[in-house]
């Protein structure tokens, strides 16, 4: 990818660049999803981010959405499993 060479090359950050999602556990029970594409399905077991090039997959107990914004997400409950699907 010509983007991601540039990006190597002037040490620009890779998030920004490339639009790659951040994502951030706090504890168990908190995360943040920055740089998604919307959300494609939820419920309180589970929620599915859409990201660039993946689909984020949350699991766990009592989910809920806490915040969501065009550029970050923020999920509470109890987190299980994270899976990234490409």
């Amino acid at each position: 990818m010509k983007i991601k060479k540039i990006a190597d090359s002037f040490e620009l950050p890779k998030d920004i660049v490339l639009g790659i999602p951040i994502v951030t556990c706090y504890g168990s029970d908190q995360m943040t999803i920055e740089n998604h594409k919307g959300i494609l399905e939820f419920n309180d077991k589970y929620i599915n981010v859409r990201a660039l090039d993946c689909t984020i997959k949350i699991t766990g107990r009592n989910l809920e959405i806490k915040e969501f914004a065009k550029d970050i997400i923020i999920i509470s409950g109890c987190l299980e499993s994270i899976h990234y699907e490409i």
